[in-house]
């Protein structure tokens, strides 16, 4: 048995119609609403400066506003960082719960998430240093270290191991199949960057337009990339240990 993109496909699409509402409602909050306020002040340059204007740099005590800028940058990557983690922890657990036939909730989905949380954070920080370091040294590392890791997050969640565990678990399962998977990254990605090209297009004639394209592209592309790692996880494992119906019997009971 070998690993079959249009299966993982299936999979992906099929989880998310199922539970539109967890899936698609999730991604909207935390990723389709954020994308599409920076779109609309990215494309409003004078309500950006309005409320960055000078003024109210000069009555934050803040002597250089570059100074304020990177700090509030800071803060909002880290914030967004952190919610994308979670995020994508909630709806890998909702993916195999479905699988698995169990019911998915997002009160359910929230807690195995939260159960887990700071691991997840220092996996994946761990990871995307690791992969920060193989991009420097001519980019083929990189996405090599990025497909051998991509299903290290669904790994700690659904088997509780450790962050180096995990690592070396998806190294495991991603061997003999780092071909077709990054084909599969290719094709989500040519499809995610036409969505996000729609929408930077569109910003030539209609903020409004923009930014409603921005909303609704970020929030698929969320919510297919989370579900997407989940269903290449359960691939690998059927593909390199066979069906899982007893492998997951007790995976969130």
């Amino acid at each position: 048995m070998t690993f079959d993109i249009g299966r993982v496909m299936s999979a992906t699409f099929a989880v998310i119609a199922r539970h539109p509402v967890v899936f698609l409602g999730l991604s909207l909050i935390v990723a389709g609403l954020p994308y599409g306020l920076t779109q609309y002040f990215a494309l409003s340059p004078g309500l950006w400066m309005s409320v960055f204007s000078e003024e109210l740099i000069a009555s934050s005590g803040l002597e250089n506003a570059w100074v304020g800028w990177i700090l509030g940058g800071t803060t909002i990557f880290i914030f967004y960082f952190i919610l994308m983690v979670l995020l994508q922890a909630m709806l890998i657990v909702a993916t195999i719960r479905d699988m698995r036939s169990q019911d998915v909730d997002i009160g359910l989905c929230f807690a195995e998430a939260l159960r887990r949380f700071l691991p997840l954070i220092g996996l994946a920080l761990v990871s995307l240093l690791g992969i920060i370091l193989g991009f420097m040294l001519l980019v083929v590392p990189g996405v090599i270290l990025s497909l051998m890791w991509m299903i290290a997050a669904p790994v700690m969640v659904v088997e509780d191991r450790g962050i180096i565990d995990s690592l070396g678990r998806s190294v495991e399962l991603t061997d003999g199949s780092k071909g077709m998977m990054f084909l599969l990254v290719i094709i989500f990605l040519l499809a995610s960057g036409t969505l996000s090209g729609m929408a930077e297009a569109l910003g030539l004639f209609s903020v409004t337009a923009s930014v409603l394209i921005t909303i609704v592209a970020e929030t698929a592309i969320a919510a297919v990339q989370a579900a997407g790692i989940a269903a290449v996880y359960i691939e690998l494992r059927t593909v390199k240990e066979g069906p899982l119906t007893d492998a997951l019997e007790d995976i969130f009971a």
